[in-house]
C-alpha cells in the first residue's frame, strides 16, 4: 500500500465516521429494514427466503429478496450488542466502500488526480452527500456502475462479468443500469469504430444471471423485481396514487436548485468540450473518445430521467457528469493551471455548500431510531406472536420491524408491492392512511357513498388485524376516530405514536 493511498483511505474513513457518527439521526428509514433483514439471515439461515412480516404484499407472496447480496454483506454488523452502533458502523462501511470503488474506477480509467474525484462526487450537491450516508444497496450499485462503465470501455471481459454480477447480487432491481450503460458504450463503439463488443455483452449477461440466481428462490426475486420496475411504470402511467416519496417524482425546478453549482460547472465543461471538438485542436485516442462520448451521453440520459421520470436518478446523472468532467480535464485541460485553480475553487465552494445543506437536511428530515421503539416493544409484550398490526402508513414499517419482529404488518418497503398484491386492499388501506376517511373506507379508486365499507369490519375481516399503529404527528383524524369508537381501546400512547387494540366480538 502506497503512502498516498494510505492517506486517502484514512481521509475516506474519517469522513465516513464524521458523517455517520456526527448526527443523532439517520438519513433514511430504510436503514432499519435492511439491518434487521440481515440480522434475520444470521438468526435463522442465509437460505431463508420467506418474508412474512409484510402480510399483504408481494414480498410475502413471492418469498424472496431482491437485495439479498446487500443483506448478506451487512450480517457482521448485526453481531454488535448495541445495534445502533452496528447501524452506524455499517453506514461507515458502505459509504467508504462506495467512495473506494469509485476511486478504483477513476484510477483504472487513467484520470489525473484520481484521489480527488471521489471527494468531488461526494460534495457535488447536498443531496448527493445525503444519499452517500444512506445504508442502501443503491449506493454500492451506483459506485459499481462507474467501475462497470470503465471495464466496458476498456473491454475487460472479467471486469464486466464481476461488476455486473455484484450489481445484480446487491440490488436485482437495478439490473437495468449496467444494461443501459453497456448499450451506450456498445453504440458509441460501433458508430466510431464499427466494432460489436459481443464478448463483453455475453459476459454482462452471465454476470447478471449469476447475480440473480445466487439467492434463495431466484424466481420469486425476479417477480419482485418485475413488480418494482415494470408494474410500477404501468401504475405511474395510469396515474395510480401510490403515495410514494418525492424521489419517484420528476425533479422540480426548486429541487434542481440544490445542484445549481454542479449543473453550471457540468454545462461549462460540456461547452469547453464541444469547443475543443469543433476546433479539432486536440487529438484523442479511440479509448479516450469512447470514454468522453459515452460518459457525456450517459450523463445526459440520466439527467433527462431525473427531470422527466424520477429524481432518484440524480445520483447516476451526477456520477457520470463527474466522470465526464474528469475526462475533459484529463484529456484537454490538465496542463492549464488556471483551470486547475478554478476546479479547486469550485470544489471548495461545493464542500461548504454541501455540508451546510446536509446538516440542514439531516436535522429536518432525519429519522430518530428511538421514535417508535417504546410502542414496538409494547406491541411485542402485549400480543401473540404473528398477530397483525395495521400500520397506517407503509413507511412506518422499517422502524417497527427493526424493533419488533414478533408481529406482522400489512405493508412495507414500497406501496407498489401492496397494490400489486391486491388493489382492493390497497385502496382500503390508502384511504385510511392518507386520512381521507376514518369510519369508512373504499375498495376502489373513486370512493363514492355506495362503495363505503365500515372501517372496523375491514380491519377485522379483510386484514385480520389485532392492532392499529399510527403516528401522533401525522394521523390526527384516525387518532380521533379510534379514540371515540367503542370497537377500539387505546393500548399505548406517547408523543410520537399510538397503538389501538381492535376489540373482536
Amino acid at each position: 500500500m502506497s503512502k498516498d493511498f494510505f492517506v486517502f483511505l484514512c481521509v475516506v474513513l474519517l469522513l465516513a465516521v464524521v458523517l455517520h457518527f456526527g448526527a443523532d439521526k439517520f438519513p433514511d428509514p430504510d436503514v432499519f429494514y435492511h439491518f434487521r433483514h440481515a440480522d434475520l439471515y444470521w438468526e435463522n439461515s442465509i437460505a431463508m427466503s420467506g418474508f412474512p412480516w409484510v402480510s399483504f404484499s408481494v414480498i410475502n407472496d413471492f418469498s424472496s429478496d431482491i437485495w439479498y447480496g446487500f443483506h448478506f454483506l451487512l450480517i457482521p454488523f448485526t453481531w454488535f450488542q448495541n445495534e445502533i452502533l452496528g447501524l452506524n458502523l455499517a453506514g461507515v462501511f458502505v459509504t467508504a466502500a462506495a467512495l473506494l470503488i469509485f476511486y478504483f474506477a477513476v484510477k483504472k480509467a487513467g484520470i489525473f488526480w484520481h484521489y480527488f474525484w471521489p471527494f468531488f462526487l461526494l460534495f457535488s450537491s447536498p443531496l448527493v452527500l445525503y444519499r452517500f450516508t444512506m445504508l442502501r444497496p443503491h449506493l454500492l450499485s451506483l459506485a459499481l456502475s462507474a467501475l462497470f462503465f470503465v471495464f466496458a470501455v476498456q473491454g475487460s471481459i472479467w471486469g464486466v462479468f464481476w461488476a455486473g454480477f455484484l450489481i445484480a447480487f446487491f440490488h436485482l432491481g437495478l439490473f437495468w443500469a449496467p444494461v443501459l450503460i453497456f448499450g451506450i458504450v456498445a453504440l458509441v463503439k460501433f458508430f466510431s469504430e464499427k466494432i460489436i463488443i459481443w464478448r463483453s455483452g455475453a459476459a454482462l449477461a452471465l454476470g447478471l444471471l449469476l447475480g440473480w440466481v445466487l439467492r434463495p428462490n431466484p424466481l420469486g426475486a425476479l417477480k419482485i423485481a418485475k413488480t418494482q420496475i415494470f408494474d410500477l411504470l404501468i401504475a405511474r402511467k395510469d396515474a395510480i396514487p401510490l403515495n410514494f416519496g418525492m424521489e419517484l417524482s420528476p425533479m422540480t425546478v426548486s429541487g434542481l436548485a440544490a445542484f445549481s453549482i454542479f449543473t453550471i460547472f457540468w454545462l461549462s465543461v460540456m461547452f469547453i468540450f464541444f469547443c475543443a471538438v469543433f476546433k479539432k485542436n486536440q487529438v484523442v485516442s479511440k479509448r479516450q473518445f469512447l470514454f468522453l462520448w459515452a460518459g457525456l451521453v450517459l450523463s445526459l440520459i440520466f439527467f433527462l430521467l431525473t427531470l422527466f421520470v424520477a429524481q432518484r436518478s440524480f445520483d447516476f446523472w451526477v456520477m457520470f457528469g463527474v466522470l465526464f468532467i474528469a475526462f475533459v480535464f484529463t484529456y484537454f485541460l490538465r496542463k492549464d493551471y488556471w483551470y486547475k485553480y478554478a476546479l479547486a475553487a469550485i470544489f471548495l465552494i461545493m464542500v461548504i455548500y454541501s455540508f451546510y445543506g446536509y446538516q440542514k437536511n439531516i436535522s429536518q428530515f432525519g429519522w430518530d431510531a428511538e421514535r417508535f421503539r417504546s410502542a414496538s416493544e409494547w406491541l411485542k409484550e402485549n400480543s401473540k406472536e404473528g398477530e397483525i398490526v395495521f400500520n397506517v402508513a407503509w413507511e412506518y414499517f422499517p422502524e417497527l420491524f427493526f424493533w419488533n419482529t414478533h408481529n406482522r404488518y400489512i405493508s412495507g418497503m414500497d406501496p407498489i408491492f401492496q397494490y400489486i398484491y391486491d388493489p382492493e386492499l390497497y385502496w382500503k388501506a390508502y384511504y385510511l392512511g392518507t386520512g381521507r376517511t376514518t369510519g369508512f373506507t373504499c375498495a376502489s379508486t373513486f370512493c363514492e357513498e355506495k362503495d363505503f365499507e365500515d372501517t372496523y369490519a375491514v380491519l377485522k375481516n379483510d386484514f385480520g388485524a389485532s392492532f392499529v399503529f399510527l403516528s401522533r404527528a401525522y394521523d390526527d383524524n384516525l387518532y380521533n376516530y379510534f379514540s371515540n369508537d367503542q370497537h377500539y381501546s387505546l393500548g399505548y400512547e406517547n408523543a410520537d405514536s399510538a397503538v389501538f387494540k381492535i376489540i373482536k366480538k
